[in-house]
């Protein structure tokens, strides 16, 4: 629907409901005038009575519809220009739609303390009691009809409030709150009837000389009257809440069955609308985060991304046991003098797009890239009992697999060693890394240059090969070869 089709719907809407409540509680004040006065005067002060009380009731209320009718029909023209002429609303024009409802509330009151007092001037000429039964039963009945004009008119209002409130947060304070609704709901059906009571047994106590009957006829009017209005009431409020808490409900079910791009209608001004647009960001929030952490594994392992998230960035140094495997691309200085970067950058991609998925597959953790070589640590940050066996397995998974995908074109060195080794952030200036540092790092580094050397694709220690839990192959033991910084020359074995 436009915004000025909904305008003027929400419009003639409001207009039944300023006729009615104040044409109901007009109904209640004749009404329980004509019950209670006439047990009080004679029967020519009643008619008297009666007749100047129906005359002025009908010029007040003609009058007072007249007026406040008028009256906020001019304060809703102005909540509403934005909606009338097609905008988006300000905050202005937010704060202000939110107002309409006490708005209302406040013409009709102002509306039935003059009218009521006009009604009661009139009855004094004929008799004081009537002119005070008068008065008491106009507030009840402007209680009455003020009341129903902001429960309904607020109710009324929830779809040009939604579209309001779709370009932000309902401003603070603006509107009637939730306690103001459920204390209005309450007077309606509690604090109004009691009232009434309290009003007739007072008159009686204090010599009014009711009939019998009169009295208990009197109450059960005003019982009658407020069950049905404070029934009402009490929908009209718990549904608008049920409405708005409802909706949260339903969107915080989608985001479960994970649907970040929900968002949750702000159809009310109150904190229940503070609830909505905080829900709102929220969701906004969660989303931003998600993707964040998407882009945050292309950087870094999910299982470590995952441990930085619930413990921070200070991961402190911990030593501990795992196996090291180093990759490393033959011939890859040759390659990148004959190929252009982006055929290396290429090649060094599908290349990766098969090794790392192998390597998380077998529970390791793909700590750097660097150029056409790799890092990957098997025991850290998730402890493993099998480390070395995983990351013998990777590499001969990897061997396996970068032969049958490039052949002859492209050959790869892997070298694998177990020890312990510090594992932890090192870093400064803002920028922290996680890695891994021992000499058992270092050993690994040199045995897949010794890969060079003895033109195997796999070679594993004797520290590694003595941690295996399972044979994968069998293996060749090769001829000790010193390695670089290392004083002792290092068992080597390569599968068969």
């Amino acid at each position: 629907m436009s915004g000025p089709e909904l305008v003027a719907r929400t419009r003639r809407r409001l207009d039944l409901v300023g006729y009615g409540a104040n044409g109901l509680g007009a109904l209640v004040l004749f009404v329980f005038v004509t019950v209670l006065v006439p047990r009080t005067l004679s029967s020519a002060e009643y008619h008297e009575v009666l007749v100047r009380t129906a005359a002025a009731l009908a010029v007040v209320l003609v009058v007072a519809l007249y007026l406040g009718r008028r009256r906020t029909l001019g304060f809703y023209r102005a909540a509403t220009a934005w909606a009338a002429a097609g905008r988006a609303a300000s905050d202005a024009d937010r704060e202000r739609l939110l107002r309409y409802p006490l708005e209302f509330l406040r013409t009709a009151a102002a509306c039935w303390v003059i009218g009521g007092g006009a009604i009661a001037l009139v009855d004094l000429t004929v008799a004081p009691s009537a002119a005070a039964a008068v008065a008491v039963t106009a507030a009840l009945g402007g209680t009455v009809a003020s009341s129903l004009c902001l429960i309904l008119s607020e109710r009324l209002l929830r779809p040009l409030v939604g579209r309001a409130l779709a370009g932000g947060p309902p401003p603070e304070a603006a509107s009637v709150g939730v306690a103001a609704r459920l204390a209005t709901a309450w007077a309606l059906s509690t604090a109004v009837p009691l009232l009434g009571g309290v009003v007739l047994i007072g008159a009686d106590l204090a010599g009014a000389d009711f009939k019998a009957g009169d009295l208990a006829g009197a109450v059960l009017f005003l019982i009658l009257t407020a069950l049905s209005v404070g029934l009402l009431a009490n929908l009209v409020v718990i549904r608008s809440l049920a409405d708005s808490i409802g909706s949260v409900r339903a969107a915080l079910q989608r985001i479960q069955a994970g649907d970040l791009d929900t968002r949750c209608p702000v159809d009310d001004g109150s904190e229940v609308g503070l609830l909505q647009a905080g829900f709102n960001r929220m969701v906004v929030g969660l989303g931003e985060r998600e993707r964040l952490r998407e882009a945050f594994g292309t950087f870094v392992d999910p299982e470590l991304g995952e441990r930085i998230l619930r413990e921070g960035t200070d991961l402190a140094g911990e030593e501990v046991e795992v196996s090291v495997l180093f990759l490393d691309v033959r011939g890859f200085t040759s390659l990148a003098e004959r190929a252009g970067a982006r055929d290396v950058v290429a090649r060094l991609n599908a290349l990766y797009e098969r090794e790392v998925p192998i390597v998380l597959a077998h529970g390791g953790h793909a700590n750097k890239f660097i150029g056409d070589g790799m890092l990957a640590v098997f025991g850290a940050p998730e402890r493993l009992t099998d480390h070395a066996d995983r990351a013998v397995g990777a590499a001969l998974e990897i061997a396996r697999v970068v032969r049958d995908a490039f052949g002859d074109e492209l050959r790869v060195g892997l070298g694998v060693n177990s020890g312990r080794v510090l594992v932890g952030t090192v870093g400064g200036g803002g920028r922290l890394d996680f890695t891994v540092i021992g000499d058992a790092v270092n050993t690994a580094a040199r045995v897949e240059s010794a890969t060079r050397q003895t033109d195997d694709d796999v070679l594993i220690t004797e520290a590694t090969r003595t941690r295996l839990q399972r044979e994968h192959c069998a293996w060749q033991r090769r001829p000790p070869i010193p390695l670089k910084g290392k004083s002792e020359p290092v068992a080597l074995y390569a599968p068969a």
